[in-house]
């Protein structure tokens, strides 16, 4: 039964990873010196596009990796 709320949200699929790019974010943060994604991920997210952390300059599917990573996988840390 939907409702005919104003508030009423439809329930939006949870964003997937797709099979491919599974363990790309860790196997970045591990090879760039991390200890773990979230650390990584929080390094990222406090930097701007175009700036370097430890020697790799962060471009936008960096960040987007990282991002996830700090929605969805570092929440409970």
């Amino acid at each position: 039964m939907k409702s005919n709320s104003p508030f009423y949200k439809k329930q939006e699929p949870f964003p997937e990873i797709k099979k491919a790019n599974r363990g790309k974010f860790t196997k970045w943060a591990k090879s760039h010196g991390f200890k773990d994604a979230c650390s990584a991920a929080s390094a990222v997210m406090a930097k701007k596009e175009g700036e370097k952390i430890k020697g790799t300059t962060i471009t936008t599917n960096i960040r987007e990796m990282a991002n996830y990573a700090n929605n969805f996988g570092c929440k409970n840390k």
